[in-house]
C-alpha cells in the first residue's frame, strides 16, 4: 500500500520536529511531504501537495487552525487536531465526535488516530463532522454521533432527550428515531453543560426541555414531544423546577 502524504501545521519548530520524528519512527504508512507554520502557508501548501491527512496545530498566532476550513470550499482532506489543553477546542471536538490530540503527544493515540483516519479515506468519504464544527462557533447548533459505519449529524433542537443504557446512550429525536452512542450519560450532560435547554432530570434521563409539553409535580413526571413519559428524580427535582421555572 502506498503512504499517505501528509503536512504538519504548527507555528512551533520544535513541536513540528517532535512530530515528524514520532510519525517517522511509529507510523510507517505516513509520510510527511510539508510543513508550514501558519494557516495562509498551510492553504499554499495543501493545494500544492494535496495530502490525504494534515495534522494541525489550534493556537496559533494571526490565524487559529480552525481558521483554515474558511479557506476550502471542500475539505477533501483528513485532519487530526493537535493542541495544548484548551476548553473550548476540546468541546468543540467532542461535539463533532472528531479526535484531537493533547501535547505533548502520546505515540499510541497518534497511531489510532492515524488508524482512524487512514480508515475514513479508504471508504473514500467526505468528512461530514468538519461543517458541525464551523456550525458551532457561536452556539452549539449540531452533534456529529458515530452511528453504524458512519456519522449521524444531529440537530440539537431535534434532540428530545438521553437515556442512559450502561456504558451507552441512547439519543431521542424528533424524526422519531434511536441513536446508540458509545458515550455515558455524562459525556452528554458535560457536552451540554451551557446550553439552558438541556437539563438532567434523574440519573438516567437529560431532556430538552423545549420538548416538554406537561410536567406533573405530584407524579414527577415529564411528557415529550412523541409521547415520551420520563421520570424526575427527587435527587434532581428541585435543580429541574429552578432551571425550568426561571
Amino acid at each position: 500500500m502506498s503512504k499517505l502524504k501528509a503536512i504538519l501545521v504548527d507555528d512551533e519548530l520544535n513541536a513540528r520536529e517532535n512530530l515528524r520524528y514520532l510519525l517517522d519512527d511509529f507510523c510507517p504508512e505516513i509520510s510527511v511531504v510539508g510543513e508550514a507554520s501558519n494557516i495562509d502557508d498551510a492553504v499554499q501548501l495543501i493545494e500544492k501537495e494535496t495530502p490525504s491527512i494534515v495534522f494541525l496545530d489550534i493556537e496559533m498566532p494571526e490565524k487559529n487552525g480552525f481558521q483554515i476550513f474558511n479557506e476550502f470550499e471542500e475539505i477533501n482532506f483528513q485532519v487530526i487536531f493537535i493542541t495544548a489543553y484548551d476548553q473550548y477546542a476540546i468541546k468543540a471536538f467532542q461535539v463533532a465526535a472528531i479526535d484531537y490530540l493533547l501535547k505533548p503527544i502520546e505515540v499510541s493515540l497518534l497511531q489510532n488516530a492515524v488508524k482512524k483516519a487512514q480508515l475514513f479515506i479508504s471508504q473514500k468519504k467526505l468528512d461530514t463532522r468538519i461543517p458541525v464544527l464551523k456550525e458551532n462557533k457561536k452556539e452549539l447548533k449540531k452533534i456529529a454521533i458515530p452511528y453504524k459505519n458512519d456519522y449521524a449529524i444531529i440537530a440539537t433542537d431535534d434532540i428530545i432527550c438521553i437515556q442512559a443504557d450502561r456504558m451507552y446512550s441512547i439519543i431521542y429525536t424528533t424524526n422519531n428515531k434511536e441513536y446508540i452512542a458509545s458515550k455515558k450519560l455524562n459525556h452528554y450532560e458535560n457536552l451540554f453543560e451551557n446550553v439552558t435547554s438541556f437539563t438532567r432530570v434523574h440519573r438516567s434521563w437529560i431532556v430538552n426541555t423545549n420538548h416538554i409539553i406537561i410536567y406533573s409535580k405530584r407524579d414527577r413526571q415529564l411528557k415529550l414531544t412523541l409521547e415520551k413519559l420520563i421520570p424526575v428524580s427527587k435527587g434532581y427535582k428541585e435543580s429541574f423546577e429552578a432551571s425550568f421555572t426561571s
